[in-house]
């Protein structure tokens, strides 16, 4: 995706969070996305079904689903990360090297946690 495709999908997927009162994070590298979305699970799980069904999407793969106490991302409708531009980001350099197309993350979802966490601000 060029910028202008990335900014708007952004745009959209937040406009539509605040409608739902849906907050997250989603991180982008080489055409792969890893997405954390946080609100209510009958809302989350609707959002989710949308979005394996849009045409933009392809192996898409739920890494991960629970209850958590606190929303990480509780300011935020959609945080966005574009690990392409990280340069100016030195302090997540050990998690720019990650491939988001790796299945490895599959495996190990306490990694996939601490991975997409990492990328909040108000940590």
């Amino acid at each position: 995706m060029d910028e202008d495709e990335l900014l708007l999908l952004l745009q959209e997927a937040r406009e539509r969070n605040r409608k739902l009162g849906v907050t997250g994070m989603l991180l982008y590298k080489e055409g792969n996305f890893m997405q954390m979305l946080e609100g209510e699970r009958q809302v989350i799980l609707e959002l989710y079904d949308m979005i394996t069904k849009d045409s933009r999407h392809k192996d898409v793969t739920k890494i991960m689903t629970g209850d958590i106490k606190k929303r990480n991302y509780a300011e935020w409708s959609m945080g966005f990360f574009n690990m392409d531009q990280a340069g100016n980001f030195p302090k997540y350099n050990e998690y720019i090297d990650q491939n988001l197309t790796l299945r490895s993350f599959q495996d190990d979802a306490k990694h996939v946690y601490r991975f997409i966490t990492r990328f909040n601000e108000t940590n």
